[in-house]
């Protein structure tokens, strides 16, 4: 789930600039307690897939971490190695849980939902379902835009929830455009002070600010997450009711 980072947004945003400065002129010391200090209200979750190596999720705990979203399926027929096992040991940990399908343009749409469905099985207090759409890949049979529409629909009737949209604001804006703003937006764009609302949405719910996320205990950075609210906002957008059969 990556959405590469701009160089010109690194080198344009004042707050990362300020951090360089700071760096310089104070201290590694003053420049951690700033950081901490802006980040200490917001809600924080992470996204992960099998390259993500995390044997302890304990560690992710002590790093305020309060959602977990895991890639479980993309396109017709793949199945992330790893997402059963930690989709199953994510709920002992008291995260709220999430997972994403990866959208395939060249699929079919309603058998890439009922592939995701055979595969998730959410229940209350999971995040509604989620889908990644970032690319179109070709051929492309029929309208992209009536395509995923009936992926979206087919969850939804499933779920019984609207679908999370993951989506960085170039790529919606050039293909996707104003079509779905009913859905509950997921967007993906770093090291800018605040995202890019795409068209037809009015804000943001969560937003994907860094791929270079540093958890104590792990080795590797991972994709991290802002939600745009408060626990308690989040524990609203979370389904109360168990999927259809």
């Amino acid at each position: 789930m990556k959405i590469f980072r701009s160089a010109f947004a690194v080198f344009c945003d004042p707050r990362g600039m300020l951090r360089i400065l700071l760096h310089g002129m104070i201290g590694a010391v003053v420049l951690f307690e700033i950081s901490v200090g802006w980040a200490a209200d917001k809600v924080l979750g992470i996204d992960v897939s099998h390259h993500n190596d995390i044997e302890d999720w304990q560690v992710l705990q002590a790093a305020n971490i309060s959602f977990v979203i895991l890639k479980a399926t993309d396109g017709l027929d793949y199945l992330d190695p790893d997402f059963t096992s930690r989709f199953s040991q994510l709920s002992q940990f008291g995260f709220v849980r999430g997972a994403y399908h990866f959208f395939e343009t060249d699929d079919d749409p309603e058998q890439q939902a009922d592939w995701f469905i055979s595969n998730v099985q959410l229940v209350p207090g999971d995040l509604p379902p989620i889908v990644d759409i970032e690319r179109v890949k070709g051929p492309v049979s029929g309208d992209v835009h009536k395509n995923f529409k009936i992926f979206l629909s087919r969850l939804e009737a499933h779920y019984g929830a609207r679908p999370v949209i993951y989506t960085g604001p170039t790529f919606w804006d050039h293909v996707m455009k104003q079509h779905f703003p009913r859905y509950p937006l997921w967007i993906a764009q770093y090291d800018v002070e605040a995202p890019l609302v795409p068209d037809g949405w009015k804000a943001w719910t969560f937003w994907q600010h860094t791929n270079d996320f540093a958890v104590p205990g792990l080795q590797d950075p991972l994709d991290a997450s802002y939600f745009n609210g408060s626990k308690d906002d989040l524990k609203k957008l979370l389904p109360s009711h168990s999927p259809s059969p």
